[in-house]
């Protein structure tokens, strides 16, 4: 299945080629950039076979193919058990990994130093996008060395509109990454259980979902806000304080407790509220909360 001699002078290679990993091989070919490619299954690579794309015989052969090679692959345990074997060691010599594999920070920071342990550059990435908007307006972040990322901006810029460098610490994609999925998932429990109230009380969720949309402006408008408090540790300009937001949580049990529903969710926020409130934060920003997750004493 290999081409040698598109091989030989990628511009940039692609290891693992699942439904993201395809996006960004395909978004390089797309650009004009000369690609190849490698997964664990034959059959990911016969359509890019099929198109004289080239596809290298193993890890080691892909990765040696080219300057830079972008790996995508489900997971750091995954890629170390790819990567972690002499011949891509040897391969690897003088290259720029550009990691998008799912991880955390410490994951980040300990591919970094086997990286350069081998004489590779390396850079860490998180995608914010479905892999139909790579190649288009989808945010992605990059941390790690300036100069890997300068040395292999021209290539990356194929992926998207937004591509954002966020400095040298290694841990920052990553760490942006999760901080990022951990917000949509409280945000997702809470519309869970607001749902959960409107089903109690005769309202439908489609009528929910649209008075939340409708205010996403102003939403948008206080995150930046509350933002800037964190970053500037000034918590006394609330548009609702902490205090406002626990007498909320107060009617919000309450309510469960009428119609019987469940009040997981809003326990576990009042539980963290009610510290706050206990802490002297009720008249400061709702975020104020911080104050006590630093410390651990919540």
């Amino acid at each position: 299945m290999q081409n040698a001699k598109q091989t030989a002078g990628s511009s940039v290679s692609v290891v693992g080629l699942g439904a993201m990993g395809s996006a960004i091989a395909r978004a390089f070919v797309a650009r004009g950039h000369n690609v190849t490619v490698w997964n664990r299954s034959a059959a990911r690579m016969a359509p890019f076979s099929a198109d004289g794309i080239a596809c290298a015989k193993g890890v080691a052969d892909c990765i040696a193919a080219s300057a830079v090679t972008v790996i995508c692959i489900d997971d750091y345990d995954a890629c170390n058990t790819l990567l972690h074997t002499k011949a891509v060691e040897s391969a690897v010599r003088g290259k720029t990994l550009v990691q998008f594999s799912t991880g955390k920070p410490q994951e980040a920071r300990d591919a970094e130093q086997w990286a350069n342990s081998h004489a590779a550059a390396y850079l860490d990435g998180a995608i914010l996008a479905y892999p139909r908007e790579v190649g288009q307006d989808g945010l992605i972040f990059l941390s790690g060395k300036s100069k890997a990322y300068e040395s292999s901006r021209g290539i990356l810029d194929a992926l998207t509109s937004d591509l954002r460098y966020l400095g040298e610490p290694i841990g920052a994609a990553a760490g942006l990454d999760v901080a990022i999925l951990f917000y949509y998932i409280c945000t997702h429990l809470g519309l869970t259980q607001a749902a959960l109230i409107c089903e109690s009380e005769g309202v439908s969720a489609e009528l929910l979902a649209s008075v939340i949309a409708d205010s996403s402006p102003s939403d948008v408008q206080e995150v930046r806000h509350l933002g800037a408090a964190i970053a500037n540790n000034d918590f006394s300009k609330p548009g609702a304080s902490l205090g406002v937001y626990s007498g909320i949580l107060d009617r919000v049990l309450s309510q469960a407790e009428d119609a019987n529903i469940d009040d997981q969710i809003p326990q576990f926020a009042n539980r963290i509220l009610k510290r706050g409130v206990q802490a002297g934060l009720a008249n400061e920003e709702i975020v104020s909360l911080i104050k006590l997750l630093r410390t651990g004493s919540t």
